[in-house]
């Protein structure tokens, strides 16, 4: 009698799988050229991405054959870091001090140093706050150089949250968003993230002409690319 070939289960995108070390969900991206694996910088899950629905079982085999990079990652992430007086934060590529002002005003800067009212979480939450206000600023006069330099106007700049991504772009809206914790970054970082994104609303892909663009407006990107890669993980450690 010939023995019945095993079926593999059935895996569908969105599904939280429990690997025992860690957990792994599972994603589709009909855009991705290949299987690829990942620690979320919000969630701290490992998540697996697959081309389409059918490459998810291959996806998980994938995955469970990196298990051991993937415990190491998650055990290298940082904890959530607190704005607190008295402690050094970065800022545009310097450091920037903290200290209490001994009453509840809001934040100011004053030299290289930040200073704010409050205790806890109220000081916590004045020093994100202004750090946001800096971020929109930087974010929006740098941004429209570089849209103005491929001929868009009125190009909608907005901060989010998201741990994970440092910018999008809405090409049909001309809108783009950066993340506020850039401000966190070096000068140069946050600004070719700005310059990143701007060349999205001509190309809204990762081609070779859309790099090509990228380079145009603000030179060779690759170092500043490759701090987000190897170091920009810390900056999400900051804030809610």
């Amino acid at each position: 009698m010939l023995g019945l070939k095993r079926a593999k289960p059935a895996y569908e995108a969105g599904q939280v799988i429990d690997c025992g070390d860690f957990r792994l969900r599972l994603k589709v991206n009909a855009r991705a050229r290949r299987i690829s694996l990942r620690i979320d910088n919000k969630t701290g899950e490992a998540v697996v991405t697959a081309p389409r629905p059918p490459d998810l079982a291959q996806a998980v085999d994938f995955a469970l054959s990196r298990a051991q990079w993937i415990i190491e990652h998650q055990a290298s992430r940082p904890d959530r870091l607190f704005f607190t007086p008295d402690s050094d934060i970065p800022y545009l590529g310097a450091q920037l001090r903290l200290v209490h002002s001994g009453n509840a005003a809001a934040a100011r800067m004053v030299g290289g140093v930040l200073t704010a009212g409050g205790e806890g979480e109220a000081f916590h939450r004045r020093i994100e706050r202004f750090l946001r206000k800096e971020a929109l600023e930087f974010a929006q006069t740098h941004t429209e150089i570089y849209a103005q330099k491929l001929g868009y106007a009125d190009v909608k700049v907005s901060l989010f949250d998201a741990k994970g991504r440092w910018g999008s772009c809405t090409p049909g809206r001309k809108a783009i968003r950066l993340s506020w914790r850039l401000i966190l970054a070096p000068e140069p970082v946050f600004a070719y993230v700005c310059a990143h994104e701007a060349a999205h609303l001509r190309h809204p892909d990762h081609s070779d002409r859309f790099w090509a663009e990228v380079e145009g407006l603000y030179g060779d990107y690759r170092a500043a690319r490759r701090w987000l890669k190897t170091e920009g993980v810390q900056l999400f450690a900051y804030g809610a």
